[in-house]
């Protein structure tokens, strides 16, 4: 084991080893997966519906692309992806049983199951070869990867040449009166949502903390850079909460 591996990572507002992290985010997916798209509606008042609609329409996919939805989830970005593009391909790739399980169903029941394929794989160690996809998209998962560069390696690796990798994720308020109210909102709110929703506080009092010691803008631009994507650039959403950020291999 080499010292990068015993380099400890944020899990929540805590540093942990990696494989720490890792077995802790999968513990809590489990514990969301059901109410999950229902919590996601009432923490965001519906607009991560159109943070991700953004996310997708605005990706130049060509006919009978090669994507991957990597830490996909319940699978509504995958959704978004063949309305888009229904000629192509969609693999989707979660570490979290549960959560796979999920989009299965979603896939199934709303007519997309043909043109998808399913994986349980960690970020940072991808089932797939080189040169293979046309586009990576990653909403909301990346801040959950144990080791993002080794993910951002993986994500390169796999990329065709040309290829594009857009990720969707929280970021860092750029107005600190909204700042400020968006704080008080994470933390004193949502925690107490998923207490009634889902009887389980500990969780959603993860994601709040989770977004606060992930990378900001800037700083996610650099680590594109650094892991030799090109025309890297970000957009903010609604006031920086929300990030969509671009790279190209």
């Amino acid at each position: 084991m080499t010292s990068k591996d015993n380099q400890k990572v944020f899990f929540g507002d805590e540093k942990v080893e990696k494989k720490a992290k890792t077995k802790g985010v999968n513990k809590i997916f489990s514990q969301v997966a059901d109410n999950y798209d229902l919590m996601n509606d009432l923490m965001s008042f519906g607009l991560h519906r159109i943070w991700k609609k953004q996310f997708v329409k605005n990706t130049n996919i060509k006919d009978k692309s090669k994507i991957l939805d990597l830490a996909s989830g319940t699978g509504d970005i995958a959704k978004l992806i063949y309305e888009h593009s229904p000629s192509s391909n969609i693999w989707l790739v979660d570490q979290n049983k549960e959560m796979i399980l999920k989009a299965k169903q979603r896939a199934a029941d709303e007519g997309f199951i043909n043109k998808s394929k399913f994986e349980i794989s960690e970020a940072e160690s991808l089932p797939f070869d080189d040169n293979f996809f046309d586009h990576v998209f990653i909403s909301f998962g990346f801040r959950n990867f144990s080791d993002k560069d080794m993910s951002l390696k993986e994500i390169y690796r796999i990329l065709k040449k040309g290829g594009s990798l857009r990720i969707l994720e929280f970021s860092k308020v750029n107005n600190v009166t909204f700042s400020k109210l968006y704080d008080f909102y994470s933390y004193k709110i949502i925690p107490t949502i998923g207490e009634l929703v889902s009887d389980d506080k500990k969780s959603y009092e993860y994601l709040v903390k989770s977004i606060r010691t992930h990378e900001n803008q800037k700083e996610l631009k650099s680590m594109l850079k650094k892991n030799k994507f090109s025309k890297v650039t970000f957009e903010d959403l609604t006031n920086g909460i929300v990030c969509i950020h671009s790279g190209i291999k």
